[in-house]
């Protein structure tokens, strides 16, 4: 009888012990499939002050982003160059220090990164969606040099076309090979020199902090480099016509660090590119009308703004392009910068 009892005791012991090592496995692969999502939060950096469309198109992008991911996407938005100016910002993405920026492509990182700036990629809106499309070849060479660069493309963000301002009268402004000899601030950049010089300006070359006071010293009679918006809120009241040749557009780039975007999961990364993507769409459809609001403020401001038709602007385009297009192309790449043009020829 104690046998029996010592058997049976064995046996259920055997089987307690079974039981609750197939338990074990089964507790083991649960919590690894049922695991929650990581609560992850990204800083973002851009270079817009609180308040200005840029800034409000960003943080909700930002909302949108936090709102697909189930809210395990957060963020913290540094606007007005909180983190430094945006070429630093763009090498602390590189490096991880900073998870995203939206800016310009500094072209400190890579010469490359300043052709999208390069004079008459585009001279028109509708050439300017195609030149800017998320699959055309400038940003297909953007999208695999970040990549070199440990940063990931998600998002172009459209400005505006730029033109020239000055603090003086113009002469005979709708003309390309007009002579003025007037001198005018450039950017520290050989497109911008050089599209400067073809139109019959005398090129400065001066740093953009420097401006206001270059132009209101009389040190130079006016710039290029910037558009509507810019020349209003950084030269007001010394702008006294403004010429929208189109000359170059201004673009900015969404990027994020690459280790960073790995690290996300699936729904966060759908999460972040949809949201990225739809704040690009969303751009597209009010940018034209907001440079057109900008131009309206210089004349209500006592600018002369002068108006080009399509025609005309197609002709700036092409005297630009024959004169400078040689010099600047080995600057980015010839074969890269032959890649892009040819898209639009």
């Amino acid at each position: 009888m104690k046998k029996l009892l010592i058997l049976l005791l064995t046996s259920t012991m055997v089987l307690s012990f079974a039981g609750c090592g197939s338990g074990s496995d089964g507790e083991a692969q649960e919590p690894q499939e049922q695991q929650e999502e990581q609560t992850v939060t990204l800083s973002l950096a851009h270079i817009r002050p609180v308040g200005s469309s840029a800034d409000i198109a960003i943080n909700a992008f930002a909302d949108e982003a936090t709102e697909l991911s189930g809210g395990t996407l957060q963020f913290e938005v540094y606007p007005a160059s909180q983190l430094g100016d945006y070429t630093t910002v763009q090498e602390r993405v590189g490096i991880g220090d900073v998870d995203m920026q939206i800016a310009s492509l500094g072209s400190n990182m890579d010469k490359v990164f300043a052709m999208s700036n390069a004079a008459y990629l585009c001279s028109t809106w509708d050439e300017a969606k195609v030149m800017f499309a998320g699959d055309s070849p400038l940003i297909d060479i953007y999208k695999e040099k970040l990549t070199e660069y440990n940063m990931t493309y998600l998002a172009s963000y459209p400005l505006y076309f730029g033109g020239i301002a000055l603090n003086t009268e113009a002469v005979d402004p709708t003309n390309p090979n007009a002579k003025s000899g007037i001198k005018i601030r450039v950017p520290e950049m050989t497109t911008f020199e050089k599209t400067a010089t073809t139109l019959g300006y005398l090129a400065t070359p001066l740093a953009s902090s420097e401006m206001f006071t270059s132009v209101q010293t009389g040190v130079v009679n006016g710039a290029i480099g910037a558009g509507a918006e810019m020349y209003y809120g950084n030269l007001s009241g010394l702008v006294k016509y403004y010429l929208p040749i189109n000359d170059h557009f201004e673009q900015w780039y969404l990027y994020i660090n690459t280790d960073k975007w790995n690290s996300l999961s699936d729904n966060q990364r759908n999460a972040l590119q949809t949201a990225a993507d739809n704040m690009q769409k969303a751009r597209w459809e009010v940018a034209e009308s907001e440079t057109e609001e900008y131009e309206q403020k210089l004349r209500d401001s006592g600018t002369v703004v002068v108006d080009y038709t399509d025609e005309q602007l197609a002709e700036f385009a092409k005297v630009v392009r024959e004169a400078v297009w040689p010099v600047i192309a080995e600057e980015y790449g010839t074969e890269n910068f032959e890649a892009v043009t040819n898209s639009i020829k």
